[in-house]
Protein backbone atom coordinates (compact mmCIF):
# COMPACT_ATOMS: atom_id res chain seq x y z
CA UNK A 1 0.00 0.00 0.00
CA UNK A 2 1.33 3.28 -0.90
CA UNK A 3 2.34 5.50 1.89
CA UNK A 4 -0.44 8.24 1.17
CA UNK A 5 -3.00 5.64 1.52
CA UNK A 6 -1.69 4.47 4.66
CA UNK A 7 -1.50 7.89 6.08
CA UNK A 8 -5.15 8.80 5.06
CA UNK A 9 -6.70 5.17 6.32
CA UNK A 10 -5.04 5.88 9.81
CA UNK A 11 -5.87 9.63 9.46
CA UNK A 12 -9.57 8.26 8.96
CA UNK A 13 -9.22 5.35 12.32
CA UNK A 14 -7.44 8.30 14.71
CA UNK A 15 -10.01 11.07 13.62
CA UNK A 16 -13.01 8.84 13.94
CA UNK A 17 -11.85 7.12 17.41
CA UNK A 18 -10.49 10.45 19.28
CA UNK A 19 -12.04 12.94 17.22
CA UNK A 20 -10.17 15.61 15.30
CA UNK A 21 -9.34 18.35 17.39
CA UNK A 22 -7.42 15.68 19.34
CA UNK A 23 -5.96 13.56 16.91
CA UNK A 24 -2.40 14.71 16.64
CA UNK A 25 -0.82 14.37 13.64
CA UNK A 26 2.09 12.42 15.48
CA UNK A 27 -0.53 9.68 16.50
CA UNK A 28 -1.45 9.43 13.00
CA UNK A 29 1.76 9.02 11.61
CA UNK A 30 2.65 5.99 14.73
CA UNK A 31 -0.76 4.54 13.17
CA UNK A 32 0.64 4.50 9.34
CA UNK A 33 4.16 3.75 10.36
CA UNK A 34 5.51 6.82 8.75
CA UNK A 35 7.55 9.80 10.47
CA UNK A 36 5.51 12.51 10.60
CA UNK A 37 7.57 14.40 8.19
CA UNK A 38 5.74 12.04 5.58
CA UNK A 39 2.42 13.16 7.00
CA UNK A 40 3.72 16.96 5.79
CA UNK A 41 5.39 16.15 2.49
CA UNK A 42 1.73 14.55 1.40
CA UNK A 43 -0.57 17.07 3.00
CA UNK A 44 0.33 20.93 4.39
CA UNK A 45 -1.62 20.31 7.04
CA UNK A 46 -4.01 18.79 9.36
CA UNK A 47 -7.30 19.81 7.68
CA UNK A 48 -5.90 19.35 4.39
CA UNK A 49 -5.67 15.82 5.49
CA UNK A 50 -9.32 15.61 6.49
CA UNK A 51 -10.11 17.22 3.28
CA UNK A 52 -7.93 14.87 1.18
CA UNK A 53 -10.25 12.14 2.81
CA UNK A 54 -13.29 13.72 1.96
CA UNK A 55 -12.14 14.23 -1.47
CA UNK A 56 -10.91 10.61 -1.76
CA UNK A 57 -14.63 9.36 -1.00
CA UNK A 58 -16.53 11.77 -2.75
CA UNK A 59 -14.38 10.95 -5.76
CA UNK A 60 -15.36 7.46 -5.40
CA UNK A 61 -19.42 8.55 -4.97
CA UNK A 62 -19.16 10.66 -7.94
CA UNK A 63 -17.70 7.84 -10.01
CA UNK A 64 -20.37 5.91 -9.16
CA UNK A 65 -23.23 8.00 -10.17
CA UNK A 66 -21.37 9.03 -12.97
CA UNK A 67 -21.52 5.01 -13.81
CA UNK A 68 -25.55 4.98 -13.13
CA UNK A 69 -26.34 7.82 -15.04
CA UNK A 70 -24.12 6.51 -18.24
CA UNK A 71 -26.04 2.79 -17.92
CA UNK A 72 -29.09 2.59 -19.26
CA UNK A 73 -30.93 0.91 -16.93
CA UNK A 74 -34.25 1.66 -15.98
CA UNK A 75 -34.59 4.74 -13.49
CA UNK A 76 -35.63 3.05 -10.65
CA UNK A 77 -32.98 0.75 -10.83
CA UNK A 78 -30.49 3.17 -10.99
CA UNK A 79 -31.70 4.92 -7.61
CA UNK A 80 -31.86 1.49 -5.87
CA UNK A 81 -28.19 0.83 -7.07
CA UNK A 82 -27.35 4.17 -5.68
CA UNK A 83 -28.60 3.18 -2.27
CA UNK A 84 -27.05 -0.27 -1.54
CA UNK A 85 -23.53 1.21 -2.73
CA UNK A 86 -24.06 4.03 -0.72
CA UNK A 87 -25.58 2.11 2.40
CA UNK A 88 -22.92 -0.83 1.12
CA UNK A 89 -20.20 1.66 1.47
CA UNK A 90 -21.25 2.75 5.22
CA UNK A 91 -21.20 -0.42 6.36
CA UNK A 92 -18.10 -1.56 5.12
CA UNK A 93 -16.16 1.71 5.91
CA UNK A 94 -18.20 2.85 9.18
CA UNK A 95 -15.09 4.67 10.63
CA UNK A 96 -15.49 6.63 7.62
CA UNK A 97 -19.39 7.24 7.80
CA UNK A 98 -18.76 8.74 11.05
CA UNK A 99 -16.24 10.91 10.34
CA UNK A 100 -17.90 12.39 6.92
CA UNK A 101 -21.36 12.87 9.18
CA UNK A 102 -19.42 14.34 12.39
CA UNK A 103 -17.21 16.37 10.49
CA UNK A 104 -20.37 17.78 8.01
CA UNK A 105 -21.56 19.90 10.89
CA UNK A 106 -18.41 20.70 13.49
CA UNK A 107 -15.61 21.59 11.26
CA UNK A 108 -14.22 24.96 10.34
CA UNK A 109 -15.45 27.05 7.38
CA UNK A 110 -12.79 25.90 4.85
CA UNK A 111 -13.43 22.42 5.59
CA UNK A 112 -17.01 22.31 5.99
CA UNK A 113 -17.24 24.76 2.47
CA UNK A 114 -15.16 22.08 0.82
CA UNK A 115 -17.17 19.03 2.25
CA UNK A 116 -20.48 20.77 0.79
CA UNK A 117 -18.83 21.93 -2.24
CA UNK A 118 -18.53 17.72 -2.39
CA UNK A 119 -21.68 16.88 -1.42
CA UNK A 120 -23.29 19.13 -4.04
CA UNK A 121 -21.41 17.81 -6.92
CA UNK A 122 -23.43 14.32 -5.88
CA UNK A 123 -26.81 16.07 -5.53
CA UNK A 124 -26.22 18.01 -8.81
CA UNK A 125 -25.41 14.04 -10.55
CA UNK A 126 -28.65 12.76 -8.84
CA UNK A 127 -30.52 15.29 -10.10
CA UNK A 128 -29.48 14.30 -13.62
CA UNK A 129 -30.75 11.17 -13.31
CA UNK A 130 -34.01 12.16 -11.82
CA UNK A 131 -34.51 15.08 -14.79
CA UNK A 132 -33.58 11.88 -17.11
CA UNK A 133 -36.40 9.96 -15.57
CA UNK A 134 -38.65 12.91 -16.28
CA UNK A 135 -37.78 13.11 -19.27
CA UNK A 136 -38.58 9.29 -20.14
CA UNK A 137 -41.95 9.19 -18.52
CA UNK A 138 -40.57 7.27 -15.42
CA UNK A 139 -40.88 10.21 -13.01
CA UNK A 140 -44.01 12.88 -12.59
CA UNK A 141 -43.26 16.20 -13.28
CA UNK A 142 -41.19 17.62 -10.34
CA UNK A 143 -38.21 19.49 -9.41
CA UNK A 144 -35.44 17.21 -9.91
CA UNK A 145 -32.97 19.50 -7.43
CA UNK A 146 -35.01 19.91 -4.42
CA UNK A 147 -35.58 15.59 -4.63
CA UNK A 148 -32.01 14.95 -5.31
CA UNK A 149 -31.25 17.46 -2.21
CA UNK A 150 -34.27 15.42 -0.28
CA UNK A 151 -33.44 11.84 -1.14
CA UNK A 152 -29.13 12.84 -0.14
CA UNK A 153 -30.61 14.30 2.83
CA UNK A 154 -32.39 11.16 3.78
CA UNK A 155 -29.78 8.72 3.10
CA UNK A 156 -27.58 10.57 5.53
CA UNK A 157 -30.16 10.83 7.80
CA UNK A 158 -30.45 7.14 7.57
CA UNK A 159 -26.86 6.93 8.07
CA UNK A 160 -26.78 9.04 11.70
CA UNK A 161 -29.70 6.73 13.37
CA UNK A 162 -27.48 4.13 11.90
CA UNK A 163 -24.13 4.95 13.37
CA UNK A 164 -25.99 6.13 16.37
CA UNK A 165 -28.23 3.53 16.81
CA UNK A 166 -28.41 -0.10 18.79
CA UNK A 167 -26.22 -2.09 16.25
CA UNK A 168 -27.88 -5.65 16.06
CA UNK A 169 -31.39 -3.46 14.95
CA UNK A 170 -29.63 -0.85 13.19
CA UNK A 171 -27.73 -3.19 10.72
CA UNK A 172 -30.85 -5.12 10.28
CA UNK A 173 -32.48 -1.46 9.24
CA UNK A 174 -29.59 -0.36 7.46
CA UNK A 175 -29.42 -3.76 5.48
CA UNK A 176 -32.79 -2.97 4.20
CA UNK A 177 -32.99 0.58 3.48
CA UNK A 178 -32.04 0.41 -0.17
CA UNK A 179 -34.99 -1.35 -0.85
CA UNK A 180 -37.44 0.32 1.38
CA UNK A 181 -35.94 4.23 0.76
CA UNK A 182 -36.37 3.20 -3.13
CA UNK A 183 -39.59 1.97 -2.55
CA UNK A 184 -40.64 5.29 -1.06
CA UNK A 185 -39.28 7.68 -3.22
CA UNK A 186 -40.58 5.62 -5.97
CA UNK A 187 -44.17 5.33 -5.14
CA UNK A 188 -43.72 8.91 -4.67
CA UNK A 189 -42.31 10.39 -7.77
CA UNK A 190 -43.22 7.78 -10.44
CA UNK A 191 -45.63 9.45 -12.69
CA UNK A 192 -48.99 7.26 -12.43
CA UNK A 193 -49.10 8.00 -8.55
CA UNK A 194 -50.11 11.42 -9.78
CA UNK A 195 -53.95 9.54 -10.74
CA UNK A 196 -53.85 7.80 -7.55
Amino acid sequence: MKTRDRILEAAVRIFSTHGFDRASVKSIAEEAGVAVGSIYNHFGSKDDLLISIFEEEFAHRIALVDRIRESQDPIPDQVERLLQDHFARAREHRELAELLLYERYHRGSRVRERLAALQADVVIRIAAILRRGIDEGWIRPCHPDVVAQALFDLVQTMTVCWVLGDRADADETFATAPKELTDLMWKGLRRDAESD
